[in-house]
This record gives C-alpha cells, structure tokens and sequence, in this order.
C-alpha cells in the first residue's frame, strides 16, 4: 500500500521525523518497504504562463517563450512543439535545480538567450505511470486555472512523502487511510479532532486502541 503522509496528516496529528513514525508503525507489525520523498532535489520551479511565442529566426524548431513566472517576464527558448500562447507551464528559471541535479543557468541557442526551461513531468520527478498518454511527451501542461508563480511542488502534490507499506491478508484493516491512522494513534499519535466522519469522530474511533 501506497500511503501519502500528507493525507495521514487529515487524521493524525503527526509532529515527529519520518524516519521515527517508520518505527512506530513498523511497532505495530507493519513492514515499510520503501519510503520516497516526492519532490526531493526540485527547487525553484514555478507556474507560469505564455504570453507571447514565435518562430526563433535562426532555427526551424525552436520557439521563442515570453513567460510571466509571478516575478516578471522572462525568455525562454524550447524545442518542444505542443507548447501554445497562454499556456500554463512549470517553469524552471536561471537558479532553479531538477530532481536529476541539474541547475538551470542561461544558455544561448542559435544567438538568443534562454534564461530558464520549460519541464516535462519527468523532468520534475514525476512516474510517467501515472500520468495520461499525452502528458508523457513534450512539456507538461497544466489547467489553464492554475495561478502564477506558485511553487511546482504545491501545484502537483510533490511536497509530500509516500510510505510503502507491505500488507499481508491479515492486515486488511490497514488497506486505507483510515485504517493507518488507526494504527498510529495506538502508537501515541494523537488524534485530529478534524477527521472523517465529522468534528471530533477520529478521535472516537481511534480511542479503543491507545488512551489518551
């Protein structure tokens, strides 16, 4: 089982390292296989917008990319074809770092500069598994609704971190959310008064396995 700490966050209130909430989880007969930190090594990247795009003078592929990131307009030169005025895009200016490592300075192609680039999902970490066929090519395009000079990371979900959990037949009462945060609060994590079911019903349902 995939498990969001984010979303396990709705039901428990969690305040310690994750390393440490591995451990009382795994306390409760729960083997973690892997834990993924979405987002890790991508900083700076930005929505933006296109507000204005055309044929570079010097090539017969690349486009030139006015783009409005939240923090003015800045050029950015691409190669990618499905890329259309008033697009919103991920936007990785001079300064911004990749998943890969990579940190983005100017360039210069065919005798302009490009002060940035316009990502693709795998670009920013993302499971190409999980995305439909055509976000898999070409730069990845967000809902025209998407705000300007917003953090990727909060855009997209990735400021989150994903517990793999391996369930046995056994322990079908930990196949949901819910069912996790149940077996946290045994271990002492307090309970949200917010959970589901409405004011203070996590806290109900949670109290038969630990005391408060």
């Amino acid at each position: 089982m995939l498990a969001s700490l984010e979303w396990l966050k709705q039901y428990v209130d969690i305040n310690i390292p994750t390393d440490e909430l591995v451990d009382k989880i795994t306390r409760v007969g729960l083997e973690v296989e892997t834990v993924t930190n979405l987002g890790e090594g991508l900083e700076g990247v930005l929505t933006g917008k296109v507000t204005h795009i055309e044929r570079h003078p010097n090539s017969d592929h690349l486009w030139i990319c006015q783009m409005d990131y939240g923090q003015g307009i800045v050029q950015i030169l691409t190669g990618a074809q499905n890329v259309h005025q008033d697009d919103m895009v991920p936007v990785a200016v001079v300064g911004s770092r990749l998943p890969n490592g990579m940190k983005l300075k100017k360039a210069r192609m065919r005798g302009l500069d490009s002060f940035g680039m316009l990502c693709r999902a795998e670009e920013l970490g993302i499971d190409s598994k999980l995305l439909l066929p055509e976000q898999r090519n070409g730069i990845f395009i967000l809902p025209p609704d998407t705000p300007i000079g917003v953090d990727i990371k909060e855009v997209l979900g990735l400021n989150d971190t994903v517990i793999d959990i391996d369930l046995t037949a056994n322990r079908a009462d930990c196949f949901s959310i819910i069912g996790l945060a149940r077996d946290c609060r045994s271990n002492r994590l307090p309970a949200e008064n917010a959970g589901y079911g409405g004011q203070g019903s996590c806290r109900r349902q949670c109290c038969c396995y630990g005391r408060y």
